[in-house]
C-alpha cells in the first residue's frame, strides 16, 4: 500500500509508474521493462511502443469504477479485449463469463452497471481488468466511495487474487484500515518516502501518523485501550 494525506504524491506516483507522467530522474522498472531509467546523468523515457508493452502487465481500477452505463456486464468485460487485443468477440465473451463467474458475478451479465451496486460494479470494473491477464492491479482509492461491505468484498477479493493467482497488487490509498491488511506499506508526504516496511511497523507509529493527519489503525487502538486497563 502507498499512503498518504491528499497532496503526498500518491496519484503522482501512480502517473508515473504508468507512463502518465513524465519522470524527471530515478528509474521505474516492471517486469524487466523500463518506463525511465537514467543513464550517464540523463533520463531516458520509454517510446510509445514500449509503453504500450509495460502497459500490457498493468492493470488499473479506479475509485469511480470506469464503467460504459449504455453497456451490459459482459460487453464492458469484453470490450478492451475485442477492440485492443483484437479478440474474436465469441472468445472474449467466453472468457468474459469465465472470468464473472469466478467472481460471483456470473449471474449479471446482461445487466447494466446502474442495477449493480458500488461493490458489484468494481467487482465488474476488476474483471475487466482480469481478461487481460495482468501481473500487476494498481488500485487507485479503488474503495473509497464504497460502503463498508463493500470495502470488505473488494478487499478480500484482491487478497485473494494476489494469493491464487499471483498477482502484484498496488493499493494507493488513504484508509489505514486498508493499508493494514497489506504485505508491505510506504508512507508518503509532500512527494518524500517518510517511512517504510512491515504495517505492524510503520502504522504503529502514532505521533508520525497524526502528524500527517492520518489514524492509527483501529485494532491498535483497542490494543493500546487494553493495556492502559491493564489488559
Amino acid at each position: 500500500s502507498l499512503v498518504g494525506k491528499s497532496g503526498a504524491g500518491k496519484t503522482t506516483v501512480l502517473r508515473c509508474i504508468t507512463g502518465l507522467e513524465k519522470c524527471d530522474k530515478g528509474t521505474i522498472e516492471i517486469n524487466g521493462k523500463y518506463i525511465c531509467s537514467m543513464e550517464n546523468g540523463l533520463i531516458k523515457r520509454a517510446t510509445k511502443e514500449q509503453l504500450f508493452e509495460v502497459r500490457k502487465d498493468l492493470g488499473m481500477v479506479f475509485q469511480n469504477y470506469h464503467l460504459f452505463p449504455h453497456l451490459t456486464v459482459a460487453e464492458n468485460v469484453t470490450l478492451a479485449l475485442t477492440e485492443v487485443y483484437k479478440m474474436p468477440k465469441q472468445e472474449a465473451l467466453t472468457k468474459a463469463k469465465e472470468i464473472l463467474t469466478q467472481l460471483d458475478m456470473g449471474d449479471k451479465l446482461e445487466q447494466k452497471p446502474f442495477s449493480l451496486s458500488g461493490g458489484q460494479k468494481q467487482r465488474v470494473a476488476i474483471a475487466g481488468i482480469l481478461a487481460m491477464s495482468p501481473s500487476i492491479i494498481i488500485l487507485d482509492e479503488a474503495t473509497s466511495m464504497l460502503d463498508p461491505k463493500g470495502k470488505t468484498e473488494i478487499n478480500s477479493l484482491v487478497h485473494q487474487l494476489n494469493k491464487e493467482k499471483n498477482i502484484t497488487i498496488l493499493s494507493i490509498t488513504h484508509d489505514i484500515e486498508e493499508a493494514a491488511l497489506s504485505d508491505y506499506v510506504i508512507l508518503l508526504n509532500n512527494g518524500e518516502i517518510i517511512d517504510q516496511g512491515k504495517p505492524e511497523k510503520v502504522l504503529k507509529n502514532k505521533e508520525q501518523l497524526e502528524s500527517l493527519s492520518l489514524d492509527v489503525p483501529f485494532a491498535y487502538k483497542i490494543s493500546e485501550g487494553l493495556k492502559k486497563q491493564g489488559i
